[in-house]
């Protein structure tokens, strides 16, 4: 991967983390604590490893924000523990609206060469993504967890 193809996905995913944390109110989705001089995380409900390729791993409403601490408890937890945890009853409201994610489109328009355009966030991927039975790609762990 060459290194603007590199800085390219990793502006594109700031894009992507801050309209994340937006959409959360600046706060930890768990323990509500806000973001102030720690930086909130934005983690993965399922990890991109365990994503097929035919979808974003980073789309939006595969990602949360959380504190460093809750982050780090999360982290290794079945997908149906942590919605749990975090009160999303339907993946749906981890959505960007519309108008939040035309203007993340715009952004992420803005990356990139002219031979190179970055992926946009899209409805459709963003609901199919939701639709997809992803927890049989999970390990067993969150047998326990209930």
């Amino acid at each position: 991967m060459s290194d603007s193809t590199h800085q390219d996905r990793k502006q594109r995913f700031e894009q992507i983390a801050l309209s994340v944390r937006n959409r959360d109110a600046g706060r930890c989705r768990w323990c509500e604590t806000t973001e102030g001089d720690e930086r909130l995380s934005v983690h993965h409900l399922i990890p991109d490893s365990r994503i097929p390729d035919r979808f974003d791993a980073h789309l939006p409403v595969n990602l949360v924000s959380l504190c460093q601490s809750c982050h780090s408890e999360l982290e290794s937890r079945s997908l149906d523990y942590q919605l749990r945890v975090l009160d999303v009853e339907d993946r749906e409201e981890l959505m960007l609206s519309e108008t939040t994610r035309n203007a993340l489109n715009v952004r992420l328009n803005k990356i990139g060469s002219a031979e190179v355009s970055v992926k946009g966030i899209s409805k459709v991927e963003s609901q199919e993504f939701i639709d997809e039975d992803l927890t049989s790609t999970e390990s067993q762990r969150g047998l326990s967890e209930f």
